[in-house]
């Protein structure tokens, strides 16, 4: 009778103690999955982000060769402009194009809901130096003074332009993307009218009616026309 209750009893230890291997088994596993869950939510997250920081550079891209100053000068062509990381802009879409709106804090900016999360997006402009006087490499140094491009100096170009898109989304969390765009295929400035004579120093960012400097040139008696003048 005694070996009797001591085996129930050793049975019954048994499966307690099975009972409790199991369940922290379960647990652990409960665990993992839960974190390999919020992981490939994460993970989907961020790529969302990444999509739709990429899909801002390709619109803001196609702006860019449509009209370069809308970039050089944002958010609508008018020099001079502000333009930095203290200056975000965002898109909007109107019709089947999109126009650049200036934010008017930090806080307004465009957001998108995918899969019932918020993402807000915006964009910096920022100017790009160049060595060799504006025609060179890419810096981050300041620019000097130049006397002509290919000399040694930094210098600004007018024809390159710095865009950092950000997505923001709950938690904190964000994406930064940066590209480089460079004016390829329209034109920036279209003159047919020198009345207004000498003068133009420089890229030329909006228009005008000036020169740089010539001698033997006649601008004025025909508003709009240059002659050039014989000996």
């Amino acid at each position: 009778m005694d070996r009797y209750n001591f085996n129930r009893a050793q049975s019954l230890i048994e499966i307690i103690i099975g009972i409790s291997i199991a369940g922290i088994l379960v647990g652990g596993a409960t665990t993992a999955i839960a974190l390999i869950l919020r992981s490939n939510f994460d993970a989907k997250t961020t790529q969302t982000a990444s999509f739709l920081a990429s899909e801002y550079l390709d619109n803001i891209g196609s702006i860019a060769e449509s009209n370069w100053l809308k970039i050089y000068c944002p958010p609508d062509g008018d020099c001079p402009s502000s333009k930095g990381i203290t200056f975000p802009f965002y898109l909007n879409l109107s019709g089947t194009s999109y126009s650049i709106i200036k934010s008017a804090t930090i806080n307004d900016v465009a957001t998108t809901t995918i899969e019932g999360r918020i993402f807000e997006r915006y964009f910096y402009v920022e100017n790009v130096n160049r060595d060799s006087c504006g025609s060179g490499n890419i810096t981050a140094e300041v620019t000097t003074s130049c006397a002509a491009i290919g000399d040694s100096g930094v210098a600004e170009d007018p024809s390159t332009q710095k865009i950092t898109v950000k997505v923001n989304w709950e938690g904190g969390r964000s994406v930064s993307k940066i590209r480089y765009l460079t004016r390829s295929r329209n034109f920036s400035v279209i003159q047919s009218d020198w009345s207004s004579g000498g003068g133009q120093e420089g890229p030329i960012v909006s228009f005008n009616s000036n020169f740089t400097t010539s001698s033997n040139i006649n601008y004025s008696s025909m508003p709009g026309s240059i002659k050039i003048q014989g000996f």
